[in-house]
């Protein structure tokens, strides 16, 4: 006898062969009524077809089909390698940029900071199975979050985390449209004038200390931001 959720996994694969992509699959709640079955075995069924790569998860949003396109909630705080690592994606991070500068006046402001003290400033390309999705400029206050060039080819908040036993708890952030610099338009293989995704954020820790300032352009052809209402 077939498993219950193998049942769930075939109904789903069906469904999905007639749906365009980004197509939001129905709630837990309803497929747990449909076919009579725990949110466990639900979920199953779910997290089979995310290892198939035939749907993606958004946190707090729902379930949707695949598209190339790498979908991040505005009100969920993760960095892009956990982003793309969610979606069953391969991550790559070309380093554009790495050096220790002095705070000016602005950053100082920012970082919380005294004006003159260390802070590196850091461009990278970000990538998704050789997409090229982000062009990132970050700077991080040296005293707060120490790095390296192989801990900047990586993921930052996974060794802040793991390493530095800090935990970035939320993020201000503000987007808008904007055009590419010129500087930045061949790394995300982009022409002169196509809009972007500007996003300006501001990490904090859970003792309401920064320890992150960018700016991020993000490519539309292939990254999207899903915001969603309480």
């Amino acid at each position: 006898m077939i498993p219950k959720y193998k049942m769930i996994v075939n109904a789903l694969l069906e469904q999905i062969v007639s749906l365009p992509p980004n197509a939001k699959l129905p709630s837990e709640k309803v497929l747990m009524e449909r076919f009579q079955v725990s949110k466990r075995t639900v979920r199953r069924a779910i997290d089979e077809l995310i290892l198939y790569g035939k749907v993606h998860r958004v946190k707090d949003v729902g379930v949707f089909t695949v598209d190339r396109k790498l979908f991040k909630p505005f009100d969920v705080f993760t960095g892009f390698t956990g982003e793309v690592e969610a979606m069953g994606g391969k991550v790559k991070n070309v380093l554009l940029e790495f050096d220790l500068i002095e705070a000016d006046a602005s950053l100082s402001k920012i970082l919380g900071v005294e004006q003159g003290d260390a802070v590196y400033k850091l461009v990278r390309l970000r990538l998704k199975d050789e997409q090229p999705l982000i062009l990132d400029e970050s700077y991080f206050p040296k005293a707060l979050v120490p790095l390296s060039e192989s801990v900047v080819s990586g993921s930052i908040y996974a060794y802040m985390q793991k390493v530095l036993k800090l935990k970035p708890e939320r993020a201000v952030q503000q987007i808008k449209a904007v055009f590419t610099p010129d500087k930045y338009l061949e790394h995300l293989m982009i022409k002169k004038n196509t809009p972007v995704l500007s996003v300006e954020m501001t990490g904090y820790l859970q003792d309401g200390r920064v320890f992150e300032y960018s700016k991020s352009y993000k490519n539309t052809e292939n990254y999207e931001l899903v915001i969603a209402s309480s």
